[in-house]
C-alpha cells in the first residue's frame, strides 16, 4: 500500500512521524520535518505503522547527500541525511517533547543543543562485529547481518588506518569462528592504538595469530579474556578554568568516545555547580574514573564518588592523587545500596551529580531526592525517556528543573546527551 504523507516531526529513535489518509500514525526512517513523501507501508504495529520511502515529492532545505557510502545499509548512523544544524535542532525538539509527554514544565533556561567540536572523526573507540563468513563491520539496519566496512567516518584517522589494514588483509576470515567482535581504541592524548579481540565463549586463541595480527596493524593487541588480559592505559588532558589535569583509564572502564565533546560537558557540569558560601560537599554518583569528580574537586569542593566498577574506582583514586587532591573519596559500591546507607546515616550534601547508564536512575531517583534532600541536583543523561521518568520522580519530591541543555555527544545519530540542574523548592 502506497500513500503520500507529510512528515510533521522527528521522534525519539530518529524516524519521521506523519499520518496516513485515515489519520493513522506512520513512522518513516531517513526523513526530515516538512517533507512530502510517497511511502510504502512495511510493518503493522500496535497503534502505528512503519513505512519506507518510495519517492520524495518535496525535499527539506536541510536535506543533504550523506557523506558515508555505507549509509542506509549500516545501522550505525541515521541522521547523515540532515545538515548538522538541523540535527541539533531535531535533538533539542525531541528532548523537550520527552519532558512535555511526562507533563514536566520546561525550565526557564532551555538552551539550544551544544554542538560537538567535530561532527565527523570524533570517535576514539570503535567496536566491529565479525561474522562466520569473515565480514567485519556493523550490523545492517534492524538485522544481525554484518555490513563489511573499510572506513568509518565517525572514527578518528588513526583508528581508520588500522581498520583499513585489517579489512584489506585475510585476517577477518582467519579469525571468523574464533572472534565475535573487534574493538579499535585510540588514546586521546596520543595516536597510540590498541586492538581488542572478543572471542566466542570457550574459544582459546593461538597467541601466534594474535602477534602476527598486531604486527600487521602496527598496534598493541589485547586478547579480551576476563580478568587475565593485560591492560594498556589510555589518557586525556583537560583544561578547566585555568587548571590543567590529566585522567587515565583502560579498556575495561567506561569513558565517552567523543573526547572533545566530553571536555565541553565537564566544563558545563563545573559551571552548573552553584556557588555556596563555604566549601561545598558534592556526591558524584556513577563517577567512573573521576570524569566529573576531579574537576569539581579542583574547584575546591569536597567530593565523594560512588562507582560499582572497581577497575574504574582504582583509576579514579589514581587520577585524584596525581592531581594532588586531598578532598576526594571514592567508594566501590552499588549506587542504590550505597544511597540507602547514606540515608540511614543521615548524610548531607550540598549537591548531587548523577551520570547513570542508559537505564537511568530508577528507584535511586527518589532515594537521592527525598532521602538525602540536597540543595541542588545535576543530572547527566543519555536517554530522554529515562531522563523524563527520573525527573518526574525528583520533581515530585520537591524539586524544580531550572536549567536544561541537550549535548550532541554522537553527531550523525539520534542519540541525545543532556545536562540539567534541579533546585530544591
Amino acid at each position: 500500500m502506497e500513500q503520500t504523507v507529510i512528515i510533521e516531526k522527528i521522534v525519539a529513535g530518529g524516524k519521521g512521524l506523519g499520518r496516513l489518509a485515515n489519520g493513522q500514525v506512520v513512522l518513516v526512517a531517513g526523513t526530515l520535518p516538512g517533507e512530502s513523501l510517497r511511502v510504502r507501508v512495511t510493518q503493522l504495529r500496535r497503534g502505528y505503522v512503519e513505512a519506507e520511502i518510495v519517492q520524495i515529492n518535496e525535499t527539506s532545505p536541510d536535506r543533504r547527500q550523506p557523506p558515508c557510502p555505507y549509509y542506509g545499509r549500516c545501522g550505525g548512523c541515521n541522521f547523515q541525511h540532515a545538515a548538522y544544524p538541523a540535527q541539533l535542532a531535531i535533538k533539542h525538539a525531541i528532548l523537550n517533547e520527552s519532558l512535555e509527554r511526562a507533563r514536566l514544565p520546561l525550565p526557564s533556561e532551555s538552551s539550544p543543543t551544544l554542538a560537538s567540536p567535530e561532527s565527523l572523526g570524533y570517535r576514539f573507540r570503535l567496536r566491529l562485529h565479525l561474522d562466520q563468513s569473515g565480514n567485519l563491520g556493523f550490523h545492517q539496519v534492524a538485522t544481525n547481518t554484518v555490513v563489511p566496512i573499510q572506513r568509518c567516518l565517525l572514527a578518528t584517522e588513526p583508528i581508520n588506518r588500522v581498520l583499513a589494514k585489517i579489512a584489506a588483509s585475510d585476517w577477518p576470515k582467519r579469525l571468523s569462528g574464533q572472534v565475535k567482535a573487534v574493538e579499535i581504541i585510540q588514546s586521546p592524548e596520543n595516536d597510540q592504538v590498541m586492538l581488542i579481540l572478543h572471542p566466542h565463549h570457550g574459544i582459546s586463541m593461538d597467541h601466534r595469530l594474535q602477534d602476527q595480527m598486531a604486527a600487521l596493524a602496527d598496534v598493541s593487541l589485547i586478547h579480551h579474556q576476563h580478568k587475565t588480559s593485560p591492560s594498556i592505559p589510555l589518557s586525556q588532558r583537560f583544561s578547566q578554568h585555568g587548571r590543567d589535569y590529566r585522567l587515565a583509564w583502560d579498556h575495561r572502564c567506561f569513558f565517552q568516545t567523543n573526547c572533545a565533546q566530553n571536555a565541553q560537558l565537564v566544563q558545563l557540569a563545573v559551571d552548573f555547580l552553584p556557588q555556596y558560601p563555604s566549601a561545598s560537599t558534592v556526591l558524584d554518583l556513577f563517577c567512573g574514573i573521576g570524569n566529573f569528580t576531579v574537576p569539581i574537586a579542583l574547584q575546591g569542593a569536597r567530593v565523594v564518588g560512588v562507582e560499582h566498577n572497581r577497575r574504574s574506582v582504582h583509576y579514579a583514586e589514581e587520577n585524584s592523587r596525581n592531581c594532588g587532591l586531598t578532598t576526594t573519596r571514592f567508594v566501590a559500591a552499588d549506587v542504590e545500596r550505597y544511597l540507602q546507607t547514606l540515608v540511614q546515616q543521615k548524610e548531607f550534601f550540598d549537591c548531587i551529580l548523577c551520570d547513570p547508564p542508559r537505564r537511568g536512575l530508577g528507584r535511586a531517583a527518589s532515594l537521592l531526592a527525598a532521602g538525602l534532600a540536597p540543595k541542588h541536583i545535576i543530572t547527566i543523561s543519555c536517554d530522554p525517556a529515562t531522563l523524563a521518568r527520573d525527573l518526574a520522580r525528583i520533581t515530585a519530591d520537591g524539586y524544580r528543573l531550572t536549567r536544561l541543555m541537550p549535548v550532541d555527544m554522537f553527531p550523525q545519530t539520534h542519540h541525545i546527551e543532556s545536562i540539567g540542574l534541579l533546585e530544591r523548592n
